[in-house]
């Protein structure tokens, strides 16, 4: 069971670990009210001892459900270490028996244990049980792992990454009754998009999280006893609502969840409520009854020892103090809080505290700005690494896809010799058996080909992208070395110089030169926000394949070329050689108009037609030909033909002198 980690003044509530409960000794000595009852070293003592027995009991699905569940219990008691080698056991054991299923689930488990203190580990195993779902089929597994993968990578500053992830895991669980799971990845699509300061799209997916929460109230009245999900959720939409200036609509959220027994009950979220809602009035520019709330919320989160809540309890405060002009309890609240947040190395924390403390302690502005800019640079580069790291995670070779491929190889071999025994058999039963088998196998043949081939065009496809995003890299670059750093370092230069007086035009001159940062900090904005948009765009699928396939011919020839696709197909879930097909046939086609038609305009279209039918027309308005026969066909028209055939796809090629050429292909879907 995940621990909800508290992020400046962000709540994530994330999806529990549901471990299913299998039917067997070990589920019903967990479920008895005996156990729950128990001590936690009375319990650690009982399941160690489940341990130890768990090794006499031979390798059957029930020995290795009772392991999954001792995993659990280990994992429920924060002794994750044990948890993990529980967890790595039944790989094993599940590795030995083949079962897919429970591998799968091992490395889920196991990155669970990893999750709080090895995020790169749990990334690792988070992606291999993705694997893993997509080849059983399971979109609901995939898309928690996905889910899974994306919170890890919020947690390491990644948000462009998280968004990517958390964009695919939605795509799979839209229609999930997992209703926990679709909330918990709505809501972390919220906060990743209000980290990138996408307001207004991350208000859409909090409202989105915000119904399937007020289904799942509905329905299950005990749902939100121990999880506080409605408070966590409103925390975050508060907040988004504060950063865009709506502090009528922040407060009324926050108002709505606070009650009598709050503070009794759950003292932490109430003083992060009362210390929100504090901090919004402050930012409004109402100040009654600010600084006794937030006085409250402090010494409540100092009683219960919550230092990472407390660093910004003490930060609101300074910028009260700040605001009402008693500058000395100012600096003394923001300089305790400074020092707290480099306690826990809080680098976000950190950051806020420098930027309050250099506006408001004027004497030492310059000391607190250089530590602003390393502290900048600093996890700059941290978050970086960070990227590149698990970069390089999703392009390694997956142990799953191997163990796939020799999988494949030893049915081939079984079914090769298979073949050879019947042959030998000699009967006419077993004559007509191996040529269905043939026939079977030159069809699965078929299709591993023109899978392999599609491959090759999306590799190909995802290179030219490459060299496209490198380039951009390259012009942002040069941007940010050429003009951004040469005015900073201008001036960082001129108020280095400025600084050495106290003269009051002199003071007039840095405040102009603090206005100036705040337009390089736009620009730079501005410039991030484009590469973002760069790196979102870059989607590989294969409707962009053939766009661009398209527009590349349209950069050859004269012919103007255009395509729609009003076919509304899940092109995931389509047939790799239906979708091989189609590539290779309008590839072929537009060779043929640019070559021979001397066309101004071809168009390419899909559509879907009566009884689940693909069709695919490619239609141009050159000079045409006369032909009744196939042998007069040349090279390109034959290879459309074959390309057709073994698609089972009925194919017709109308053309006439001087009115162009009609090409009409229907696939089956």
């Amino acid at each position: 069971m995940k621990k909800t980690p508290l992020l400046f003044f962000l709540f994530l509530v994330l999806v529990h670990c549901t471990k299913p409960i299998a039917v067997n000794v070990s589920s019903l000595a967990f479920e008895a009210n005996s156990y729950k009852a128990m001590a936690k070293d009375k319990k650690l003592l009982f399941l160690d001892s489940i341990n130890t027995f768990s090794n006499s009991l031979k390798n059957d699905s029930l020995n290795r459900k009772l392991l999954f569940d001792l995993s659990s219990e280990y994992y429920y008691l924060n002794k994750n270490d044990i948890s993990l080698a529980v967890c790595q056991k039944v790989l094993i054991l599940s590795e030995q028996a083949k079962d897919s299923i429970a591998i799968a689930k091992s490395f889920y488990y196991i990155g669970d244990t990893y999750e709080v203190k090895q995020k790169d580990s749990a990334y690792i195993y988070y992606h291999k049980a993705e694997k893993l779902y997509r080849l059983l089929n399971n979109k609901e597994m995939s898309g928690k792992m996905l889910f899974n993968k994306a919170y890890v990578l919020f947690y390491e500053g990644n948000f462009l990454e998280s968004e990517i992830l958390l964009s695919k895991a939605l795509q799979l669980l839209k229609n999930s009754e997992d209703k926990r799971l679709l909330f918990s990845s709505y809501n972390l699509m919220g906060a990743t998009l209000s980290r990138l300061e996408e307001f207004d799209n991350a208000i859409k997916y909090y409202l989105l999280a915000k119904e399937v929460l007020n289904d799942l109230l509905e329905n299950d009245i005990e749902f939100d006893k121990n999880n506080n999900y409605k408070i966590s959720l409103t925390v975050n939409l508060a907040e988004v609502y504060r950063k865009t200036a709506q502090y009528e609509k922040a407060i009324q959220e926050l108002e709505s969840i606070l009650n009598p027994n709050l503070k009794k009950e759950w003292p932490d979220y109430y003083a992060t409520i009362i210390g929100n809602l504090a901090y919004t009035k402050l930012k409004s520019g109402n100040l009654l009854g600010v600084e006794k709330l937030l006085k409250e919320a402090l010494d409540i989160t100092r009683k219960d020892n919550n230092e990472a809540s407390q660093i910004y309890k003490l930060s609101y405060l300074g910028e009260y103090y700040s605001v009402v002009k008693d500058t000395t309890q100012s600096i003394s609240y923001l300089k305790k809080s400074l020092q707290l947040a480099e306690k826990l190395k809080s680098s976000d924390a950190i950051k806020i505290s420098l930027k309050l403390l250099s506006k408001i302690d004027y004497p030492n502005d310059s000391f607190y700005n250089k530590r602003y800019i390393a502290i900048s640079d600093s996890l700059t580069k941290v978050q970086r690494n960070n990227r590149n790291k698990y970069a390089r995670i999703e392009y390694e070779t997956s142990t799953v896809e191997d163990e796939n491929k020799s999988l494949s190889d030893k049915n081939l071999y079984l079914i090769m010799g298979s073949f050879l025994i019947i042959l030998i058999s000699g009967s006419v039963l077993t004559y007509r058996y191996i040529k269905h088998k043939k026939s079977e196998l030159a069809h699965q043949q078929q299709h591993q080909k023109a899978e392999e081939e599609i491959f090759e065009v999306l590799k190909d496809y995802q290179t030219k992208l490459n060299s496209v995003k490198l380039k951009e890299q390259n012009r942002i670059s040069m941007e940010l070395h050429d003009n951004i750093l040469n005015k900073l370092y201008g001036t960082r230069l001129q108020l280095g110089i400025l600084n050495s007086s106290d003269a009051f035009e002199i003071k007039e001159k840095r405040l102009g030169y603090v206005d100036l940062l705040q337009e390089i900090e736009l620009e730079i904005r501005s410039i991030s926000h484009d590469l973002h948009t760069d790196n979102i765009e870059v989607q590989l699928d294969y409707i962009h394949l053939l766009e661009d396939l398209i527009q590349e011919k349209n950069e050859l020839a004269t012919t103007h070329f255009s395509f729609s696709d009003d076919s509304n197909l899940n092109w995931d879930d389509t047939d790799g050689l239906i979708k091989i097909s189609i590539y290779r046939i309008v590839q072929e086609a537009l060779q043929n108009v640019i070559k021979y038609a001397e066309a101004s305009d071809c168009s390419v279209t899909l559509a879907r037609i009566e009884n689940n039918k693909l069709q695919l027309l490619i239609e141009d308005n050159g000079k045409g030909f006369e032909s009744t026969t196939n042998e007069n066909h040349g090279i390109g028209l034959k290879n459309i033909q074959e390309r057709a055939r073994l698609a089972q796809a009925e194919l017709t090629i109308t053309s006439k002198l001087g009115e162009g050429m009609k090409i009409l292909v229907v696939f089956d879907c």
